[in-house]
């Protein structure tokens, strides 16, 4: 995966295991910032993820919590 990816990325954390290309071709959060590189060649993005990280996006669950997410465990959103 190229790195650093750019702000209003769509990507899907890796521990959302539920969350995949056909369920959620959109992904589950938005990349607000980038940070890095770092010394181990990772980066860091400021997200703007679902309230509830083990459901999809959607009305009851909106996309208005903002956290930071490694480059390790992003992939990026595979719209259709």
């Amino acid at each position: 995966m190229t790195h650093p990816l750019l702000p209003g990325s769509r990507v899907t954390h890796i521990g959302q295991h539920w969350a995949t290309g056909s369920t959620t071709p959109e992904g589950t959060a938005e990349v607000l910032e980038v940070g890095g590189p770092y010394p181990d060649s990772s980066y860091e993005y400021r997200v703007r993820a679902t309230r509830d990280f083990s459901r999809r996006p959607g009305p009851d669950n909106p996309m208005d919590r903002e956290v930071w997410w490694s480059s390790r465990a992003v992939r990026p959103a595979c719209p259709r």
